[in-house]
């Protein structure tokens, strides 16, 4: 049997073993972009499904570096992922790469492919070796990797490993469930990235059905029940993992732009019992000096729990709007709590309006579908209605405008449900026996349960004859933690508009919701940068969005997992994310918050919130956790301009804003699967401890680098390889560091984010062995989505001669006043010329302060150019 060798611009063939269930049974067809070959089933009978005779295989060399590849039905039934802002919307493209990074091999019977890198000739995704199945209900294929392979990705599933454990399962399957370890959770993100002899390459399989993903140690395996094969292959030139995420989402779309607030501190929980007392947290941090930036309302405010409604005795209008305002006047801002599901009562005005559109999701009999959330009966609003973006635009905007909210939270999105199927048109205007079932002994659960499942197969009967599969029980049974895939969310027979059935598109749900609600907020303010934090996402939802990793728990093990499951979201291209800090379900003590609060204020979304009936966790109510909070809130608002710039670069090119060893250091394997500290861009090491009792943390540090303690600015020793180093770590000190080599800007940290920003700017210089240092500077408005001019800096210090150059045009910009140097070799100078763009020197003393040298004073406008500075 032949391999056929194809790429952009020729074929070649040889030798090699094969096996598959299809064959290629027509001539090669070139297209605009690449080429398609027919496919007819050779062999294998049906496993779980009605086998598909005829395929489709599709290749468009899209770019140098990406690779498009689709097997599809020859029919087109199969649903794949829409080619809209609720699913993807595909690059149009009029040519084939020139000079692709790739090349993609093909056999002829049976049919199988190979993607390999130009590079080395390495075979980066292989299916030869085994069976490709194509069901109407049931999808497989397998590429072999190596044992040595590093596997990262496929979520959203909280663990305790940043690599995919050989002999692991992950499903993907949005589900509300409350952070179990190893199970599918909130999101559906079925893209991963291998690092493999320190070479990194990508795979995005999109597709939004239901699936498995497992990981062997010579394969990986996909079993999907629905849809297409449609896979992107990414494979920068330089094959760093960085790179990776940056192609990835050149794809699926580039990370939010976050404005200047979004990066203070925050503040939630779900449970209070009035305004009196989210009024009282507000100022217990204030007289605790511990910054609050963002003070946030859970479903507590609501009127019997109906989204876009306030408690009239213990959340007034009044004194929620007053509320509102009185943030807005110290420079805070308030976000609340939207649940995706509508009561369905013909007295909230909410559901009328929808009902008048004819906006929410219908059961298969053509009524709407009626699940149970926290008001009762609901509806769901169909994000692919035609109508839907009137409804939202009208909802969103008069309910920002009545307490002048400053964002959205939007939950409950996957969409979760409180009962299996739908209760029927029926339940109109009406409440369950039991708002909360789960309460209810095992018995009556289990016969309401039953009652339901009943109801859910006579609703199944109106399911269109037409439609041959059975979508409620597919014969093959992904891994979802609730087993029934109608469980505790929207049945697969509901519909959407255009008879989409829910099955196909149920892991798109939230990520509908993402897009619809940023073009909501920017229907009400067009150029205020929308902040919107959601819990279910797709591919491409941090173009929309922020993410938090759901409903945790107050335990050590929780605090561990925060640092893999940010870095997932990162990769997954939603740098706006972060975790409960303390944890959200049970109770936290001291120790434990204390040690979350310092990890935490550094999360590029920082947000304590924790659960009704819990202990309070706010960080004031115990001393060491206050103190702690204030050092390392210090420090974070200190940053503020790197964190602002780092996510600009993630707004523009798609990196992480945090990011694990190994993307940064992916020669040295040591890193690997290394998750207990993480760098925050390329500068800043944090190494927190994430251990009951320990006062001391192991600290791994990359080979030939050196970096600056944060608070001694001393040095760590340099090493030819990567070197561990016990740092002291006492109950309110995390260990920060500063990688040599780097410039990093700074403010003077103040309790509010505004009153930071318009301190001076500071630089940091942290000299490498070579006395040489770079680093950026972005700054804007901080808040416009259209901004008139920006500046974008970048210092480069060589030869004892500090450089700045690039663009200066935004002009109410903060002056440069200070910079503080750290020297691996003690340089001393004592005395720093400057030389502006205007002509103008002036002279400055620099003096020592321990390891520091220090010049200040210096005044030099950052919109007037580019200058250097002389330091002798």
């Amino acid at each position: 049997m032949y391999f056929i060798q194809l790429d952009a611009h020729g074929l070649t063939t040889y030798l090699s073993p094969l096996g598959s269930s299809y064959r290629v049974s027509s001539g090669l067809v070139h297209t605009r972009t690449g080429f398609q070959l027919s496919l007819t089933v050779s062999r294998r009978g049906p496993l779980y499904g009605q086998t598909v005779t005829d395929l489709v295989f599709e290749v468009d060399y899209e770019t140098s570096e990406r690779l498009h590849v689709k097997i599809r039905d020859k029919d087109n039934k199969q649903v794949p992922v829409p080619n809209s802002r609720l699913g993807l919307v595909r690059p149009i493209l009029d040519a084939p790469a020139s000079d692709p990074n790739y090349e993609l091999k093909y056999s002829a019977s049976p049919f199988g492919f190979q993607v390999t890198r130009t590079l080395d000739g390495a075979i980066l995704f292989d299916t030869t070796a085994f069976p490709i199945v194509f069901e109407d209900q049931y999808l497989e294929l397998s590429t072999a990797i190596p044992k040595e392979s590093n596997i990262y990705g496929f979520g959203e599933s909280p663990s305790l490993s940043l690599t995919k454990q050989a002999n692991s399962t992950t499903s993907i399957y949005a589900r509300d469930a409350a952070c179990p370890f190893s199970e599918n959770v909130y999101g559906a993100h079925p893209f991963y990235m291998e690092i493999r002899d320190g070479k990194a390459h990508g795979v995005l399989l999109l597709n939004a059905h239901g699936q498995d993903v497992i990981v062997r140690n010579d394969r990986i395996t996909w079993k999907l029940i629905g849809g297409i094969f449609e896979f992107y292959y990414f494979l920068p030139q330089d094959n760093r993992p960085n790179s990776v995420v940056r192609a990835y989402t050149d794809l699926v779309g580039k990370p939010m732009m976050i404005s200047h607030w979004m990066l203070g501190w925050q503040h939630c929980r779900w449970g209070y019992h009035n305004i009196d007392e989210v009024e009282n947290v507000v100022k217990a941090y204030r007289d605790h000096e511990i910054p609050l930036e963002v003070k946030w309302i859970d479903i507590d405010y609501m009127d019997t729990y109906r989204d876009f409604t306030m408690d009239p005795v213990n959340f007034p209008e009044t004194r929620m709007r007053a509320f509102s305002n009185e943030l807005h006047a110290n420079k805070q801002r308030i976000v609340v709590m939207v649940d995706v599901a509508k009561a369905a009562f013909e007295d909230y005005e909410p559901y009328v309006r929808g009902k008048s559109l004819d906006v929410f999701v219908k059961n298969p009999d053509g009524s709407d579908y009626i699940g149970q959330v926290w008001p009762g009966y609901t509806v769901f609003p169909d994000w692919f209605h035609p109508n839907v973006t009137q409804y939202w635009n009208y909802e969103i905007g008069l309910w920002m405008s009545r307490l002048d909210l400053d964002g959205v939270w939007i939950d409950m999105n996957e969409p979760s449900s409180f009962c299996l199927g739908s209760f029927g048109s029926d339940k109109l205007n009406t409440l369950p026996s039991n708002l909360e079932p789960w309460k209810l002994p095992k018995e009556a659960i289990d016969l309401m349960h039953k009652e339901q499942e009943a109801a859910l197969h006579q609703m199944a009967r109106a399911v269109s004859p037409d439609e041959t599969r059975n979508l409620l029980y597919p014969k093959y049974a992904i891994h979802n933690g609730w087993g029934n895939l109608s469980e505790k969310t929207m049945a697969t027979i509901a519909y959407h508009y255009d008879n989409i059935a829910h099955y196909d598109v149920h892991s798109l749900y939230g990520h509908g919701e993402c897009s619809t609600t940023r073009n909501a907020l920017l229907n009400y303010k067009n150029n205020e940068r929308p902040f919107i934090l959601s819990r279910s996402t797709f591919s491409g939802s941090g173009q929309y969005s922020g993410h938090w990793t759901g409903d945790n728990w107050s335990t050590w093990d929780y605090l561990k997992s925060s640092i893999v499951e940010i870095l997932n979201v990162q990769m997954f291209g939603i740098s706006y994310s972060g975790s409960d800090i303390c944890g959200f379900n049970g109770d936290a003590e001291e120790e434990l918050c204390t040690r979350w609060q310092e990890l935490g204020a550094f999360y590029p979304f920082a947000r304590n919130h924790n659960v009704k009936d819990a202990i309070s966790q706010e960080p004031y109510l115990w001393k060491s956790t206050a103190e702690a909070s204030r050092k390392a809130l210090a420090i974070r608002y200190a940053l503020l301009p790197y964190f602002y710039t780092l996510f600009h670069v993630s707004n523009q090119l798609g990196y992480g804003v945090w990011r694990p060893l190994i993307f940064e250091y992916f020669d040295q394997e040591t890193f690997a699967n290394h998750s207990t500290q993480v760098l925050i861009g390329t500068d800043i090491l944090i190494s927190p401890v994430l251990d009951k009792g320990a006062t001391t943390v192991e600290a791994r540090f990359p080979a030939d680098t050196i970096w600056y303690d944060w608070y001694t600015h001393e040095p760590t020793p340099l090493h030819g390889s990567p070197s561990t180093i016990t740092l002291d770590a006492p109950l309110t000190h995390i260990p920060v560091h500063v990688r040599g080599g780097s410039i990093v800007p700074l403010k003077t940290p103040k309790l509010l984010v505004t009153d930071t920003f318009v301190t001076p700017y500071a630089l940091f210089i942290a000299l490498d062995t070579n006395q040489e240092a770079v680093g950026q500077l972005y700054i804007d408005d901080g808040h416009s989505v259209h901004q008139e001019a920006v500046s974008g800096i970048t210092f480069t210090i060589k030869d004892a001669v500090l450089n700045a150059h690039g663009r200066f045009d935004y002009l109410n910009s903060e002056n440069l006043d200070a910079i503080k140097i750290a020297s691996y070799r003690n340089v001393a100078f004592t005395s720093a010329r400057v030389e502006t763009a205007k002509g103008g020197t002036t002279q400055h003393v620099v003096r020592r302060d321990g390891a520091l040298l220090i010049v200040e004073g210096l005044n030099i406008s950052l919109s007037d150019g580019p200058f250097t500075i002389h330091f002798i």
